[in-house]
């Protein structure tokens, strides 16, 4: 079966029925407390010394891929306006910062500046050069949302300023190739070089090619990889739909790590520093009926509150589409399964000599650096819910492709380290999610969502 006709399915079943009772909970005083429909500004995220912290999409599509919109992104001729609309719509209602485009170039590739911007009357285009290369979405409210084009062809350069190739048919033949002079093409057109689908890929090709950047984690491929579950919850829909989770929390059992992902990265930071994101690729286009809360289980926003990236950029000036390609291109940031709640007070860092060194940065192994590792809380927690298990470990990459721990810890971490690549997990057991979990006999809670899951994936920091 197809990796797309696979995720269909899952998608299709998990949208037939899934129910429970939406609401926040009777929490005590203090509130108002998160429940999982609620939204955070990056605005109420703390600074970390001189970064503001802004989150984000990598890897989202539109109606300019063939296959979005319910395979109908143009309807005789025209765009559709409605996909248009709900993909806008989306990054605005879930107050993302960025989103990076990664549309396919069957359609992606005929399409010009500012149109695959998503531009629209009232939004603001960045340019460079007096051209288009990327825009600030106006959203409802006043906040901005910055849009950058890019493609998910043969590779998935994001954020290119303009396209590669001066005819549709060069463009597509350029979008079409995996090799080093294309990389460099996409490059000098500004883009980072990302492989998305990361565990698709030979080795040898992850670690040959000149590229920026993988994915650590794909959406469609957990969902592939835990079809059986998906099939497991869709037998009991029909017998009492009410009584099983939300769907708004309904993926959490079905996340879990893409070990082939997570094999390729530890192999290829022995050879270089290699940024990795959390892919979201979402097309809108698997089941056009609403869930049981109104909302088709696919739509743009709620796939898009599910997790994001968070990237560190410089406090103090304004941020464009280049600030954050600077940002991720170092390997400045984390991806944050947000569908656990948002986290509050992550850092990781190193510190040695009397310097600190972000995610991305690279500590003198002379200076005796150690890593530090805070342990974050969730965002407006009830204290009248459960509380959630959670837990940090700092892992280093191996030359076996293996991930070792380094040190784990209920509190926040401190270790001393020599050379090497490592990163930070955050992990969590949802309990504070209970009350969004049914209460079907027949569907064991306990064995599906209270158990240990990744809330967070940092990048990593080099000790050299």
């Amino acid at each position: 079966m197809a990796p797309k006709t696979k995720f269909a399915m899952l998608i299709a079943l998990l949208a037939a029925g899934c129910g429970g009772s939406k609401g926040k909970p009777d929490g005590g005083d203090g509130g108002p407390y998160a429940d999982p429909w609620t939204v955070r500004a990056s605005s109420e995220v703390d600074p970390v010394r001189g970064y503001r912290v802004l989150h984000g999409i990598v890897h989202n599509h539109s109606p300019y891929s063939h296959d979005a919109c319910d395979n109908e992104p143009f309807i005789d001729g025209e765009r559709n306006e409605q996909c248009f609309e709900d993909v806008r719509a989306g990054m605005c209602e879930t107050m993302q910062d960025f989103v990076f485009l990664t549309d396919h170039d069957t359609l992606f590739a005929e399409y010009e500046y500012p149109e695959v911007l998503l531009w629209a009357e009232g939004d603001t285009l960045i340019e460079r050069g007096g051209a288009p290369v990327a825009n600030r979405v106006a959203c409802p409210g006043g906040h901005e949302v910055i849009v950058a084009a890019g493609t998910e062809s043969e590779m998935m350069p994001i954020g290119l300023e303009h396209h590669v190739g001066d005819t549709i048919a060069e463009r597509k033949d350029w979008y079409g190739r995996a090799d080093e002079e294309a990389v460099r093409a996409f490059q000098d057109a500004g883009a980072l070089v990302f492989l998305q689908h990361t565990e698709g890929w030979p080795v040898e090709t992850v670690l040959g090619l000149p590229i920026d950047g993988i994915e650590c984690y794909n959406l469609h491929q957990n969902m592939m990889e835990n079809l059986g579950a998906a099939l497991e919850l869709a037998l009991l829909l029909e017998d009492d739909p009410e009584g099983l989770p939300q769907v708004e929390v309904a993926i959490v059992a079905l996340l879990q790590e893409n070990q082939a992902d997570m094999y390729r990265w530890a192999l290829a930071l022995q050879q270089r520093h290699l940024p990795a994101v959390l892919a979201t690729d979402a097309h809108r286009n698997v089941f056009p009926n609403p869930s049981p809360d109104g909302e088709r289980i696919d739509s743009f926003r709620r796939m898009m509150h599910w997790f994001s990236n968070y990237v560190l950029v410089p406090a103090g000036s304004d941020t464009d589409d280049a600030v954050l390609k600077e940002a991720i291109g170092h390997g400045r940031m984390y991806g944050a399964f947000d569908v656990m709640g948002y986290p509050v007070g992550f850092d990781f860092r190193a510190e040695a000599g009397g310097d600190t060194f972000e995610m991305g940065d690279s500590a003198p192994a002379g200076d005796g650096p150690e890593l530090v590792l805070q342990i974050p809380t969730v965002y407006r927690l009830d204290p009248a819910l459960d509380p959630p298990e959670v837990f940090g470990r700092i892992l280093r990459a191996e030359a076996d492709g293996s991930w070792s721990e380094v040190t784990r810890g209920t509190q926040d971490l401190r270790v001393p380290v020599g050379a090497g690549a490592y990163r930070a997990e955050i992990r969590v057991v949802p309990h504070h999610l209970l009350p969004w979990l049914g209460d079907k006999p027949d569907y064991d809670i306990p064995d599906k969502y209270m158990k240990e899951f990744p809330w967070i994936y940092s990048n990593p920091i080099y000790v050299e």
